[in-house]
């Protein structure tokens, strides 16, 4: 009986139970409602999150419906934050208007809405744990539309 339990044991060792370090997160993306390419970048810590000093990679892509998803494969777990913006004009950056209020569409995970002030890598940050991981993030379209 104790040689099988052992032999059991070993063989489960052997054969599946090992701890992964790294998986696939999938950021999937919805209220999209202008052309133009999305650029999303992944951020691990950082008090002034989104500082590029903090950037752990980044995607950009073209969605051409209301939704789409990006793959982030062989990240390591642990806690993130993203910062998404939609280059509607095609300058390559996002533009702001009056006191840095962007005129072009955004998102941040956990879908923080700033209010007063910009994002902080605590209210933007999850855990990514697990394999094939989703997280949504709804774009804002303006501020002021209530979308």
């Amino acid at each position: 009986m104790k040689t099988s339990i052992l032999l059991l044991l070993i063989l489960a060792l052997s054969t599946g139970f090992r701890s992964e370090t790294k998986g696939v997160l999938q950021v999937s993306l919805t209220n999209i409602k202008n052309t133009g390419k999305i650029n999303i970048a992944l951020y691990k810590d950082g008090k002034n999150f989104p500082d590029d000093k903090y950037l752990v990679t980044g995607q950009t892509g073209e969605c051409s419906t209301s939704t789409c998803s990006f793959q982030f494969k062989d990240l390591p777990y642990g806690d993130y934050a993203i910062a998404i913006y939609q280059d509607v004009n095609g300058n390559g950056k996002l533009d702001t208007g009056t006191f840095g209020i962007p005129s072009e569409p955004f998102a941040f995970s956990n879908n923080f809405r700033p209010k007063w002030g910009g994002p902080s890598y605590e209210k933007c940050k999850f855990d990514f744990v697990k394999d094939k991981q989703v997280v949504e993030i709804a774009i804002i379209n303006s501020l002021f539309g209530g979308d």
